[in-house]
């Protein structure tokens, strides 16, 4: 912020302040005047050097009063570790005995802005609310992106957190939703999901339909490469059935899925992450969606539970990447059929390029701004 910028922002206080100089010194101009003679004699040799005193002086102000706009507006902008306590409100159904989730924490990101929207982010497999800092850095909006209940690095050896089935997984989510929705009551939530994030959006407007009162009044939605049937799912079929006992082995075998070198360099990065990880948390979870997704080898079941979410929330955005290729004519023209062929788009890049914070920028940003898509 410049000096101009200051002036214009206090310009009324500025002005009363000058306005009552004015009266002052009109008052008592004769003996303004002779202070004012007397300073510049008793200055002497030293007067000269004023007049370039005083511009130092303005420049140094103006250096300073921007370093305290830029302090503020980088505090602004800070991305937090945040985390919330996991209660037995959050459930509202009883949970199974190895479900050992009440008095654990959940965790995420969360950058505030002034913004009247909030998009709360949710990670591929294996990932955490990190993958999504890129995006949450350049974001206009309020952003808070979640790590699942055992995805978080730093308890990958504590015994505490179990791996846990994709029910309580969807509780969790949803008990975390509505912690945003009680804190922030008035702004805008959308919700952005990444790969399984994108299939956990689609089984909360499921668990929505059967639970009404805890639906968090969604206001948007970006699925960005959801899962259609296991043809989608490659890497989390391998992830299925892998031995978490063995993990370099299995981890081995799935680096040998890409088909090119794109996909190579962005396979590596991603096993890079998930190592770091519990793998049993990550089998489990690959498992639960794998069942989910049993069945026929169509997109019917797929286009079925994306029409009970569009119901519920018509901004509806599905993003596929060229991995979708072979199958989004099927989708486009089945969705057409169910009245929300507009919902759909596919981009020429990769799985994980998705991720791009560029990317997910626009794709938000377009979605708030514009009417229902169907």
């Amino acid at each position: 912020m410049t000096l101009l910028s200051l002036i214009r922002r206090h310009h009324k206080l500025l002005g009363a302040v000058g306005g009552t100089l004015a009266v002052v010194i009109g008052i008592y101009s004769d003996e303004a005047r002779t202070a004012l003679d007397w300073l510049w004699a008793s200055m002497g040799w030293f007067s000269p050097a004023l007049p370039v005193l005083g511009i130092l002086g303005l420049c140094a102000a103006t250096w300073y009063a921007r370093g305290l706009v830029e302090q503020n507006r980088r505090q602004d902008r800070r991305v937090i570790n945040q985390s919330f306590d996991i209660r037995v409100a959050d459930f509202e159904d009883d949970l199974p005995g190895d479900q050992t989730v009440i008095g654990r924490e959940l965790r995420y990101l969360e950058r505030v802005t002034h913004s009247n929207t909030l998009v709360v982010l949710l990670p591929g497999l294996g990932l955490d609310a990190n993958d999504f800092r890129p995006y949450m850095n350049i974001a206009q909006e309020h952003t808070a992106a979640l790590t699942l209940f055992g995805f978080n690095a730093e308890e990958a050896k504590d015994e505490r957190y179990r791996p846990v089935g994709l029910k309580t997984h969807v509780e969790l989510v949803n008990g975390a939703l509505n912690h945003f929705r009680r804190k922030y009551p008035q702004k805008k939530l959308v919700l952005v999901g990444f790969s399984t994030g994108a299939d956990l959006i689609i089984r909360l407007g499921e668990f929505w339909q059967t639970h009404p009162t805890r639906n968090p009044r969604t206001y948007a939605m970006v699925l960005l490469d959801p899962n259609i049937n296991h043809s989608s799912m490659v890497v989390s079929g391998a992830f299925a059935t892998m031995n978490p006992s063995a993990p370099f082995t299995e981890l081995i075998e799935i680096a040998r899925i890409p088909q090119n070198i794109t996909e190579f360099q962005n396979m590596s990065e991603y096993l890079h992450k998930i190592s770091k990880k519990n793998l049993a948390h990550i089998q489990r979870h690959a498992e639960d969606w794998w069942d989910y997704w049993e069945g026929e080898e169509k997109c019917e079941r797929f286009l079925q539970r994306v029409g009970t979410l569009h119901a519920m929330c018509p901004k509806l955005k599905v993003v596929f990447s060229a991995n979708y290729d072979q199958h989004f004519n099927e989708i486009v023209a089945g969705a057409r059929r169910q009245s929300m062929g507009e919902i759909f788009d596919l981009l020429r890049e990769d799985h994980f390029q998705l991720l791009n914070e560029r990317l997910i920028a626009k794709e938000v940003a377009t979605l708030v701004a514009s009417p229902s898509l169907s």
